[in-house]
C-alpha cells in the first residue's frame, strides 16, 4: 500500500466520524462566510484526529497480533527485530508479553508426544483419581483433557499441515498442560491403583517440567 492510498483511506475514514465543532465566534478579519467555513474546517480537524486515533489503536492491535501469531509459529525475539529493525530488547519492551509465549512453544515444540502420552495416562486412569468431593467438577475436566487429546491428535497428525490458523493447535495444546491437566492434578484424589499413582505422578513431572522452562527466567 502507498502512502497516498493510506491517506485515502484516513480522509474516508475522517468522514465517517461525527465531530461537532464548537463555534469559536466571528473574527476581526472574516471575509465573507469565513465564520462559517472555519466551524466546518475545525470538525473536519477534529474528525480527522479521532480517524488518527482510531487507526493508530487499529495499527497496535494488528501488529501485536502479528506479533503474537508469529512467535506461537515458532519465530524468537531475534527474528522478530530482523524484521521490526530494532533490538530484542525494544520487542521485549513493547510486547512484554511475547517472552512467555516464545518459552511456551519452544517447550511444547518439543514435547508434544510426551504430553499426549501423560494426558492420555492420566485420561484412563480418571476413574481411580476421583477426589472425595466435587467429582462433577472432576469428571467435567476429565472430558475437557479427553476432548484435548482428540483436538491434539487431529491437529498434530501428518495430514493437518494445511490450517488456515496453524497458531491455534499451539494455543490449545498449551492449554491443555497449563489449565486442564494443572487443574486435574491439583483436584484429584489419592490414586486408588498403582497404575494411577504412576499416571499422576508423571503428569506432576510433566507440569514440573513445563512451569520451569517456561519461567520467566528462562531465555527468550
Amino acid at each position: 500500500m502507498s502512502a497516498e492510498e493510506a491517506e485515502r483511506l484516513v480522509r474516508q475514514l475522517a468522514v465517517a466520524v461525527s465531530v461537532e465543532a464548537i463555534d469559536p465566534g466571528p473574527k476581526g478579519g472574516d471575509v465573507g462566510d469565513e465564520q462559517d467555513r472555519r466551524v466546518a474546517a475545525l470538525g473536519r480537524l477534529g474528525a480527522a484526529l479521532e480517524a488518527e486515533e482510531l487507526m493508530s489503536e487499529a495499527a497496535w492491535r494488528q501488529t501485536a497480533s502479528a506479533a503474537e501469531e508469529t512467535v506461537w509459529l515458532g519465530a524468537s525475539l531475534a527474528d522478530l527485530s530482523a524484521i521490526t529493525g530494532r533490538s530484542r530488547q525494544a520487542a521485549r519492551k513493547r510486547w512484554p508479553e511475547l517472552g512467555g509465549i516464545y518459552r511456551r512453544r519452544k517447550w511444547l515444540g518439543n514435547h508434544v508426544d510426551d504430553i499426549a502420552y501423560m494426558a492420555g495416562q492420566l485420561a484412563s486412569r480418571a476413574d481411580d483419581l476421583v477426589p472425595s468431593g466435587d467429582h462433577d467438577t472432576f469428571m467435567k475436566l476429565i472430558r475437557q483433557l479427553r476432548e484435548g487429546l482428540r483436538r491434539c491428535g487431529t491437529d498434530f497428525a501428518p495430514e493437518a499441515q494445511e490450517r488456515t490458523d496453524p497458531a491455534a493447535r499451539w494455543r490449545a495444546l498449551d492449554d491443555l498442560v497449563n489449565v486442564t491437566m494443572r487443574e486435574i492434578i491439583e483436584m484429584a484424589g489419592k490414586p486408588a491403583t498403582p497404575e494411577a499413582d504412576f499416571a499422576l505422578h508423571g503428569a506432576r513431572g510433566t507440569l514440573t517440567y513445563y512451569d520451569h522452562a517456561t519461567a520467566e527466567s528462562a531465555e527468550a
